[in-house]
């Protein structure tokens, strides 16, 4: 068994680091009476429609890593 840091945007749970995981794998959820400040952060639809339009991961940086700056900016 794992733990991970993640927080609820509203909509999904993003988890904050990078933890390998299956499809289909049980989770348990613990909500916390702490928050995180709000993030500006990409929504995944729009990090879908950015990758539509033609651009690409940058030379030299994981896809993860390039995602989590899009959610970032």
């Amino acid at each position: 068994m794992t733990s991970v840091s993640a927080y609820y945007d509203g909509s999904t749970y993003v988890v904050t680091e990078e933890v390998p995981v299956r499809q289909n794998q049980k989770v348990i959820i613990t909500l916390l009476d702490e928050y995180v400040s709000p993030r500006n952060g990409k929504t995944l639809s729009q990090i879908k429609t950015y990758m539509k339009g033609g651009r690409s991961v940058p030379h030299g940086l994981s896809t993860v890593d390039y995602v989590r700056s899009l959610r970032e900016d």
